[in-house]
Parts: structure tokens; sequence; C-alpha cells
């Protein structure tokens, strides 16, 4: 892997409280009318105002994503509204293919996240931690199923990454605790804009722990399994380039890596005590990923994309103990890799010059490739989809969607339709009511239909190829207000999926299985802007998941199991003037369960995420900023399986910026 050469200097800086700068508009102003009533692309694949849009939906602008403080933006996503954050490592660091995910209305594996409207999912897998922040533009967040214009796994929601087109030139320097480095660089000439960041932590203990058991017969020894992180290190090299006002190219390198240990502790067996705190085995986790994107747009109604994806994930390790307890004469190595590649096109046509209505119509192809130890196997994904809005008063108007999706090429292929009706009536110039109902699907992975236990335990995950696709309903009425320096929203939604797909299983092996989910719940959100340079948000999401297996392999919970949480609270406040910028963030999650694969839901205590940002501008060309993250350095569990994976510990990193 390739590492950043940069000189670093001495800073300072002022500590001082303050809070969340919401209120900042997509083009870095402070008018009002472009910050709390946004132009949003994703919910409808074309311009269209925020309170016009029959949707839940939010944008998170590029100076509220640094006000986050984070250098990714799986951290930075853990503030938004009715998102859920499923953590694994430190600072969103995946665990091989265990990533963190962003949950949106319970569904957890039903985010879609897109780079300039391209999806980025890998088996139904992200790693929104290998995507630096500085990078990004704005993110606009769609809840709800969106499965009718993006096709399958958007389930529970849509996160679209718009990056920036043109990068500013600036060199970054920053140090913190818990060995944290980062040094980034981005040019400009012209039309092509270059950018590279380095990202490192250090050594931070154990992380995570879990019940298990040793012994090869039926009085198991239970014994406590903990993780210990040994650090990560992250590359990310983005280069863009204009061709035109049409057409523009991204492609983007990112190398990761992370070390763990894996540990039994209290065993007081005396024929097992020599395994206490020795690693029973040692694991380090690479990915790579190269992704290229050409875009066009603006041709007579014309726009799209066609993209390459492709990521690899591989596994190093030493095993020193086998799962029973028996230390091996010599210790083993073991190795494993597997490869997820898309690549395709998205195109569609839009006409809207009759002002009483718009149709949209587009195509996709997706080829997709799986290849590990144990599978090699690869299908085509061809989906049809349109829209139609229709005025039929100066108040009202209908939206209906449609898309058809075949599979071809696969050893099982699949077929659907889905469905959407949208209704949208003004209430006045500021506000509006708006009610929906949308079929969703899921197709099953490879992964999921086709993977077998491989040799070393580096995956335990068993296939089953006569698993369904997972079909949904989504009901959502809302309430939107816009005002000039007042934004309201009130969402209420009920879902229900037959055949989600998950996971169940014991002794360390995972079966692919079916199951049915259901949820329902409500979303509020207020934000505002004051004249004296204060912006605060808040919101709040009620809500109540549930899942009971249906798989006849398995019949562990054949029962509706609760998951997550069911209450969700997000908010905070900021401050702006002259030269200072100061703002804080939290995220609380209440009334939570921790849902094993093969044991009832039970509860956990809430978890309250918080960041803090002070940032001194001393004159147009510097920047001295300070994050802390997890400012109350609080100990808590942000996993929801049987691994208890816990908040990162209370840490900081003070930067300096210099633009040029």
């Amino acid at each position: 892997m390739y590492k950043g050469k940069l000189l670093t200097g001495a800073v300072l800086s002022v500590f001082m409280a303050g809070a969340y700068g919401n209120a900042c508009a997509a083009d870095g102003t402070s008018d009002a009318v472009y910050s709390l009533n946004p132009v949003v692309v994703t919910a409808t694949r074309y311009e269209k105002s925020d309170a016009e849009i029959p949707a839940a939906t939010q944008t998170f602008t590029e100076e509220q994503i640094e006000q986050t403080g984070a250098d990714n933006l799986q951290v930075a996503l853990q503030y938004l509204d009715g998102v859920i954050d499923a953590g694994m490592g430190p600072n969103g660091t995946s665990v091989s293919s265990m990533t963190t995910k962003n949950v949106i209305r319970g569904v957890s594996n039903g985010t879609v996240v897109m780079i300039n409207g391209t999806p980025i999912n890998w088996r139904t897998n992200y790693n929104l931690e290998n995507i630096p922040t500085s990078a990004v533009e704005r993110v606009e967040v769609v809840r709800g199923g969106g499965a009718v214009l993006y096709g399958s796994q958007a389930t529970g929601g849509v996160i679209n990454i718009i990056t920036k087109k043109t990068l500013p030139n600036e060199v970054k320097v920053g140090l913190g605790n818990k060995g944290r480095q980062e040094y980034a660089v981005t040019a400009n000439a012209g039309d092509l804009s270059i950018a590279y960041t380095y990202n490192k932590w250090g050594k931070l203990g154990y992380v995570s722990s879990s019940d298990s058991s040793i012994k090869p017969d039926k009085t198991r020894v239970p014994v406590e399994m903990k993780q210990r992180f040994f650090g990560s290190e992250k590359n990310d090299f983005l280069a863009t380039y204009k061709l035109n006002d049409h057409a523009d190219f991204l492609y983007n390198h990112n190398e990761s890596a992370s070390r763990w240990a894996y540990t039994y502790t209290g065993i007081t067996d005396p024929d097992y005590e020599d395994m206490n705190d020795h690693p029973r085995y040692i694991r380090r986790y690479e990915n790579d990923k190269d992704f290229l994107q050409f875009n066009f747009h603006g041709l007579d109604g014309i726009s799209g994309h066609v993209f390459y994806n492709y990521n690899t994930l591989k596994t190093h390790g030493t095993d020193y103990y086998s799962s029973t307890g028996k230390k091996y004469a010599a210790p083993k190595a073991v190795r494993g890799q597997e490869k997820n590649k898309t690549y395709g096109y998205d195109v569609q046509k839009v006409w809207d010059g009759n002002p009483d209505q718009t149709f949209l119509i587009g195509t996709s192809l997706v080829r997709e490739t799986f290849e590990n130890e144990t599978s090699d196997t690869g299908r085509n994904i061809i989906s049809a989809f349109g829209s139609w809005e229709r005025n039929l008063t100066a108040k009202d108007v209908l939206t209906l969607s449609g898309r058809g999706t075949w599979t071809t090429g696969g050893i099982q292929n699949f077929h659907n339709f889905s469905g959407q009706a949208q209704y949208l009536h003004k209430l006045d110039n500021t506000q509006s009511l708006y009610a929906s109902v949308g079929q969703s699907f899921v197709l099953p992975t490879f992964s999921q239909m086709y993977s077998r236990e491989q040799a070393g335990g580096i995956s335990n995950i068993i296939g089953n190829p006569d698993l369904k696709p997972q079909k949904g309903l989504h009901y959502e009425a809302g309430w939107k207000k816009e005002e000039t320096n007042r934004q309201y929203k009130v969402a209420l939604f009920t879902e229900k999926i037959d055949d989600n797909i998950s996971y169940s299983g014991t002794s360390g092996r995972w079966y692919a299985i079916n199951e049915d989910f259901k949820n329902h719940g409500i979303e509020a959100s207020i934000r505002g802007q004051e004249d004296n340079g204060f912006t605060w948000h808040a919101g709040l999401t009620w809500q109540d998941p549930k899942s009971k297996q249906t798989t006849e392999k398995t019949s562990a919970k054949r029962y509706w199991d609760r998951s997550y949480g069911r209450i969700l609270l997000t908010g905070g406040v900021g401050y702006e003037k002259e030269k200072w910028t100061t703002a804080l963030n939290f995220s609380y999650l209440a009334d939570r369960v921790q849902s094993p694969l093969a044991a009832h839901s039970h509860s956990v205590k809430p978890y309250l995420l918080t960041s803090m940002t002070v940032k001194y501008s001393p004159n147009k060309s510097s920047d001295i900023m300070l994050a802390i993250d997890n400012l109350l350095n609080r100990k808590d569990i942000v996993s929801y399986t049987t691994s208890d994976y816990y908040a990162t510990p209370r840490n900081f990193i003070l930067s300096y910026r210099y633009k040029f």
C-alpha cells in the first residue's frame, strides 16, 4: 500500500463549546431559502424542490458534513435523522465482510448506497468508512422503499453521495490521540482535479466481546471471547475530469487494512488455562476498490452513466488454537479472498415540456460477478423503469412509477415487477401533504445462495440456493412546511416484507434464510436558522421493527422478535461568527435490543453518540480545526447481534488546512 509523505507543522487551536450547523446552503452561502429547501435529485431521478417531493428526504450539505468532525462518511451519517448506526470496528471500520451499516426504517440489508447515482453495494454491504468526507459535495437520503426507481435492495432507503466535480487547491494535516493521523492534498488544473488522503488509527485494545465455549464434547466450558484492535490504514485517490458541460469522468481507488486479535478470557478449566489472554487467532483484513464512472447529462433530457466497480476483500491470518481449544503444534497460516465486480450502464430520458406533466423512462444493465474459494458465478440484471407525474389541479400532483427486472446468465434467474403511486396536495405556498404506496424487492446475492464453509474458519456462511427474493409493501403519509428560517417534516409509515433475507445458526455457522419482517412508526424533524448566527435541528423517530423466521431448515426463532430500537433522537445546535465556527451533534437510541441469530432478543442500554467541532479561520487561506468524537467517553454497544462491539473511546484530531 502506498502512503503519503507529507511534512507536518505545529498548530494551535482554542477549545470552545458549540453546536450543530444545519443551515448552510449547498453552495456555501447562508441564504435560508436554499439551505432549508434544497433541490433534490435522488427522490424522483430529476431535479425537484424538497417541499414538492412526496417522500421523506434529507440533504446533508458539505458544510454540515464537515461540522460533524468525521473524516469518513460512515461516521458522519450516523447523525442523520432516522438512521441507526450498526457499528462494528472503531471509526466505522469493517471486520472483514461484517461491515458497519446505516440502518433505515429497521431494514438491516435494505439501504442502497450510490455514488452519483451508481449503486456501490457488494452482496448487501458497502464501505462508507473508506470514503473521505473531503471528496463529498452533499449526500441525499430518501427514507422508505426506493426499489421502483433504483432496483434491488432499496427497501429501507437510498443514500446518494454526490461528489465534488471541481476540487480546491489545498493541503491538510491532522494529528490526534489513539494514534490518529490524517494527511490530504487536493489540486485542480482546469478541468482536471485530483485528491489523495491517508488516514491512520493506532491500537485501541479490546473493542468487542461475546460469550463462547470450548471443548469438543457436551461439557463445554463457557468463556468470553474478546477482539483486540491493532490499528488501521486507509489510502484514497480520487480523480475527476470534466469533458464539457454535459460529460465528466470520475475514478476512485481505495485501499484499507485493519488488524485484529481474537482472545479467550475467563477460562478456569486447568486443561485450557494457557489460552487465557493469548490470541486464539490473528487476522489482517484488506479491502481494495476501483470505481470508474462516466456521467452524461443535459442532452435533450437524456442523462445517465456507464460504470465499473471492482471490490476485493483479502484475509491473512494465523491460528494458534482450534475452535475447541486444541493448541496447534505449529501456528497455522490461513488465507482467503473474494472478489465482487459490477459494471454496466443506467440511462434515462425526461420529458418535461408540458407544464402539467413530466414523463421519465429509462433502462439499466448490470453485469454482476462473485468469486471466492468455493464459488465463481455471475449474472446479468436487466431493468426497465419509468414514471409519470401529473398535475391534476394547481394544488394536486399524482405520480405513478414502475420497474421491471430480469436476471439472465445465472445458475438461478429471477424476474419481478414493482409499482408505486404517490400523491401530493399543496395546502398553501409553504406546506403540503403527501401519501405513497409502493413495492420493493431484493435479489438474493451469490454469497447468500452459493457460499460454503471454508477451511480455517475464514468464512462460516452456508448459502441456500433455494432462497426466495424478498418482496415488500410500503405505505407512507407525511406533512412538510417550509418557512424562511424554519423547516418542519412529519412522516407516518408502515411496511411489511415477505421472505426477508437474513441469517440463522449456532456454533459459528451461519445459514442464509428467509424470514418475515414488519415495522411501523413516525418520523418528525424541525430545523431552523437564526439571524444571529445560530442554527439548530432536532429529529425524532419511533418505530417497532420485528422479524420472524420462516425457513424450514432452522426453527430457532419462529416468533416475532424485536430488533434495533424503538426511539431515536438526533439533533444539535451550532454557531458561526466572523472567524469562528463551532458545532455539536448527537444521536440517541433508546428502548433497544440485541438480537442474537439463534436466541431471543434482550434489552441493552441506550447509546448516545456525540461529536463536537471547532474551526478557527485566521485568514482566507487557513483553517485550524479541532474535532472530538464520543465527547462523553461512553462505552456504548453499537452492534445488534451476538457480539458486543463498543463505541470508539473518546478521541480527537487537531488539523490544519491551507488553501492555495
